[in-house]
């Protein structure tokens, strides 16, 4: 492609205010030319917000346009796959909220439109687009760390459960899906995307029953008065460890809702045969003449929003394949998928490629 790339944003919702609109907007390659929301009242008042010239409620009717090359999906997860097969097979790119869908399953569809119709999928896991996270997975790649042999993904809230649709058994699942799809995806980026060859996980749903507060995120229908907050069905809190066919292994422990010191706590650390690392805020741990050293880097983590849409724009106008591609988004929906499945079960699932 040459010129502008011409968007249509599907959600008009809390995450596409927040960060896909006024980054589209402000990219100099982008002309935002569609919104659809199922509310219109909501999709007419972005539109004017914007400078959007056309406004729609059916996303089916939107896709009928020609004149748009790529739609940002920023909509609840039970809709990823329906609407990001329809938008592929309409012609347009796609970048899609996190997570990728509901199940591996949902995703593998997504994956094979992409495939099929020549167009690029791209997922919005935006802690890859930090500036930090990228400057330690060089680090990472140009062996400062040694042999890396184990991760672990932490995403605790202490009362921080968005609800509405979020809370759905339709959502899929709840924290694991909602918060820890970033984190785990973030570590196993930084190790390698080492193939997973086995999960042991076990998910709760504790707090939420006895002392349900709800904090930080909420959809838009709940925040607006729109939708009652309706009921709690999926995990609170999930933990376990991933196993890699390398030999290396990742723990994580993800929560909505957790009885913790202070709010919340979220981080990522790799662990290798020479260093070991930590994020946010980026730190290197190794020996030094005989002493334990610490090495804290200064980094901007910028904004990984807007890095996010250029990243997009460019892989639409040069051709490239994107950094969150449509089958590295079926891998992390599998081990997310057998984190379920290993809870259910009481014991450890097996993966297959």
């Amino acid at each position: 492609m040459s010129g502008k790339v011409r968007v249509a944003i599907i959600g008009a919702g809390e995450i596409a205010q927040a960060a896909h609109l006024p980054n589209f907007k402000a990219h100099p390659n982008a002309e935002l030319l569609a919104v659809c929301d199922v509310v219109k009242e909501r999709a007419q008042r972005t539109a004017m917000i914007y400078g959007i010239p056309y406004v729609y409620d059916d996303y089916r009717e939107l896709l009928k346009r020609d004149d748009v090359d790529a739609v940002c999906i920023a909509l609840p997860t039970n809709l990823h796959a329906e609407v990001a097969i329809a938008a592929l097979n309409s012609g347009k790119h796609v970048l899609c909220e996190k997570p990728p869908a509901r199940n591996a399953r949902e995703a593998q569809r997504m994956a094979e439109a992409s495939e099929r119709n020549s167009r690029l999928l791209m997922y919005a896991l935006q802690w890859r687009y930090r500036a930090d996270t990228k400057l330690a997975r060089e680090m990472i790649a140009n062996g400062e760390l040694g042999e890396v042999y184990c991760g672990r993904a932490v995403y605790l809230r202490r009362r921080g459960a968005p609800l509405g649709w979020f809370a759905s058994k339709d959502a899929g699942g709840g924290a694991l899906l909602d918060v820890g799809v970033h984190l785990i995806d973030l570590a196993w980026w930084l190790m390698g995307n080492p193939e997973p060859v086995g999960v042991s996980g076990v998910t709760y749903t504790k707090i939420a029953l006895e002392d349900l507060r709800p904090g930080g995120w909420q959809p838009a229908d709940v925040k607006e008065g729109l939708k009652p907050y309706g009921e709690f069905e999926v995990e609170e809190f999930a933990t376990g460890m991933i196993r890699f066919a390398n030999g290396a292994t990742m723990s994580f422990d993800i929560a909505w809702m957790l009885n913790i010191k202070g709010e919340q706590m979220l981080s990522v650390d790799i662990y290798g045969t020479r260093a070991g690392l930590h994020i946010p805020p980026l730190e290197l741990y190794r020996d030094m003449g005989g002493y334990a050293a610490t090495e804290a880097l200064s980094v901007d983590a910028g904004n990984p929003y807007k890095a996010e849409v250029e990243h997009f724009i460019e892989c639409i106008l040069e051709g490239k394949q994107p950094l969150t591609d449509a089958w590295q988004g079926v891998t992390v929906m599998k081990m997310l998928d057998a984190v379920y499945r290993s809870a259910k079960e009481k014991r450890e699932v097996k993966l297959t490629k």
